[in-house]
């Protein structure tokens, strides 16, 4: 360089711009690194720094400038690391010399100088850094997201891509980038070709979301089979760190599950779902199903996962011979939303390696769950604990769940606590024992309300096919038109015994014809003695009652007004065993009408002190008080005198 020791006129003091670095670093917006960031590749050489153009006042002789380049750490004082002069103003290109780019952020300046009067400029911050990311230490290995198992031909399909998160590192800084490798060799070779990159940017980081995305063409160009992934870090300048743990991830580019019919459920006769096919399932199916049919490229190891009206059913393993497949569905998810009626919307997906296919077509099935009644914690049971049992009474006894003798013939009542919140067009049915059908029924009217005595009627008809019964069942069931509910049996207490066909009464003074006349002894105006013999259904205590009944021809046909009359004994001990005499002595009302081959048509009814009750077969006596003359007997013309 020129020099001169001539004198030189004093340089006017200014503030000189700071110096240049051409190399540091810029963003997308051509925006220096605050920093003042060094690339990578610029430490392997000296560092060029410009000196802008500066003027300055001076008299010839011409002076001679002379450049100081300062490089010290940031805070220190002013450190000539090279010199140079120049005879003129103008930009001039200088350095660092290459040894001095230690790690470190340095503050970089000049100074211009000539007869002794210096000028300084501003400060420029330069870092260099040497330091890869994560402090160089070995990262971590990847995350695959939203793949839980299998990369698969379907979900690359659906997709395109497959998306792996770097976890978040100590030192993660904007513009780092992870370059990123998909090999098929666990032990990947340095020179292993890098099939991509990606920067990071400071919402990345502050979301801890640090993203790369393997395209679905380089994962298919790379084929099926087990393949491995990994990344290195590198920053901004180009400090690259060493790869991370592999991560190994399996490809199956098999054919993905195609075709996928809609589900079928199984309804009910009425076309829905009810509690009755809950109970029982449709015909022959069991309990409520949902029926998968085989779709396109089935394989060993395919999961189908339903979906009932948004709730998980589970997982069923595909058996490719064994289709329709099956599963049930619970009655908890059954009424999950509610008891309807409503439709539930059901469809499927099916799952390979972790890879769910698109859904199926959807299907909306009807259901109605409803009941007439409050619901129980055991259903869909048909037996409600919850409901009342029903109280039967006897028309005459009139005791609680217990019929009698004397409640023969004469229908029950029963009556019915209402359920809660009864509606209107609900319906009760009442059975009785082993009658298939209802005996009675009630239908819901406006204004019943819970709590509510609904009385019912059991017609005697019903009653007389079992009167005899310690514990004779009766129940009734509720109806809403769709589903039913069945309350708790009522043991019921029937003793309505009844002895059939008891021996006949015997008329002992009636001649061998069968005929009471004129000459029989007693003569018929002083009565006729009817007899009852002994009987082993007879006990003492027990009463007998006798029926007359005057008739007008001589089978104990065509009643006479008037003429019928009944007799009770109580029976001792010796007449229930011996039989006893019933002694009809109303001559005029009840005998003497029969006056020309009449008869009288008797039998006799047992009630039993016990409860039970018997009945006899019936007889009847000719009574003729006309002789073959024409003569009438009677008390005042006694014809026959032996």
């Amino acid at each position: 360089m020129a020099s001169s020791d001539s004198p030189i006129n004093p340089v006017v003091e200014l503030a000189l711009e700071a110096p240049k670095v051409p190399v540091i670093l810029k963003d997308e917006n051509g925006q220096e690194s605050p920093e003042g960031l060094l690339p990578r590749d610029a430490l392997s050489g000296d560092l060029v720094v410009v000196v802008p153009n500066w003027s300055a006042a001076f008299t010839a002789p011409e002076p001679l400038y002379i450049i100081d380049i300062s490089w010290t750490l940031e805070g220190g004082p002013f450190t000539s690391v090279f010199r140079d002069e120049y005879e003129e103003p103008g930009d001039k290109t200088l350095k660092v010399p290459r040894d001095k780019l230690d790690q470190g952020t340095y503050s970089l300046s000049y100074r211009v100088s000539y007869g002794g009067n210096p000028l300084y400029s501003a400060l420029k911050r330069v870092t260099v850094d040497r330091s890869p990311p994560n402090d160089n230490q070995e990262p971590v290995r990847l995350d695959m997201l939203d793949v839980p198992g299998v990369i698969t031909d379907d979900y690359l399909t659906q997709h395109g891509k497959v998306e792996f998160q770097v976890p978040l590192y100590v030192d993660a800084k904007v513009r780092d980038r992870a370059i990123f490798y998909w090999s098929d060799d666990p032990t990947p070779p340095d020179s292993e070709i890098e099939i991509g990159e990606k920067t990071f940017n400071q919402q990345d980081i502050d979301d801890k979301r640090l993203i790369i995305t393997v395209p679905e063409s380089v994962i298919r160009q790379r084929g099926a089979g087990q393949r491995y992934v990994f990344y290195r870090l590198r920053d901004w300048v180009g400090n690259r760190g060493p790869r991370s743990t592999l991560l190994a991830v399996s490809v199956d580019l098999s054919a993905a599950p195609g075709n996928l019919k809609p589900p079928r459920v199984p309804l009910s006769v009425r076309g829905l779902l009810d509690r009755q096919h809950a109970r029982e399932g449709a015909v022959d199916q069991g309990a409520v199903t949902v029926e998968i049919d085989e779709y396109d490229d089935v394989a060993v190891g395919d999961q189908i996962l339903i979906k009932w009206n948004g709730h998980d059913l589970g997982s069923v393993d595909v058996d490719p011979d064994g289709f329709p497949l099956k599963t049930t569905v619970p009655w908890a998810t059954l009424i999950d939303d509610g008891l309807g009626p409503a439709q539930a919307t059901v469809l499927y997906r099916v799952r390979r390696g972790g890879t769910l296919t698109l859904p199926s077509p959807e299907i909306k099935v009807p259901y109605n769950f409803t009941v007439a009644g409050q619901d129980h914690d055991s259903a869909p049971a048909l037996l409600n604990p919850t409901l009342a049992k029903l109280q039967v009474y006897g028309a005459v006894s009139n005791q609680l769940n217990t019929l009698l003798p004397g409640d023969f013939g004469k229908p029950a009542e029963a009556r019915l606590t209402l359920y809660d919140n009864p509606l209107p067009g609900q319906k009760v049915f009442l059975y009785w024992g082993t009658i298939p059908s209802p005996v009675a029924e009630y239908e819901v009217k406006s204004g019943d309300v819970a709590g509510k005595i609904i009385p019912l009627s059991i017609a005697w008809e019903f009653i007389e096919k079992d009167k005899v019964n310690p514990a004779l069942p009766t129940w009734y069931t509720t109806s809403n038109g769709v589903n039913e509910q069945l309350a708790q049996v009522t043991p019921l207490n029937l003793a309505i015994v009844v002895i059939d066909n008891l021996p006949e009464p015997v008329f002992t003074h009636a001649d061998r014809d069968g005929v009471l006349h004129c000459c029989a002894r007693p003569r018929l105006w002083e009565g006729v003695w009817v007899h009852i013999k002994g009987n082993a259904a007879f006990a003492e205590n027990d009463v007998v009652e006798l029926t007359w009944q005057g008739c007008a021809n001589q089978n104990g046909s065509s009643p006479i007004a008037g003429t019928d009359d009944s007799f009770e004994v109580t029976l001792t001990a010796d007449q229930a065993r011996d039989g006893f005499d019933v002694h009809v002595s109303d001559y005029p009302r009840l005998i003497a009408p029969m006056v020309d081959n009449g008869s009288a048509l008797c039998r006799y009814y047992l009630r039993k002190h016990s409860g039970g009750l018997g009945s006899s077969k019936p007889d009847f006596v000719i009574i003729n008080r006309t002789m073959p003359s024409g003569v009438v007997c009677g008390p005042d013309n006694d014809i026959c005198q032996e």
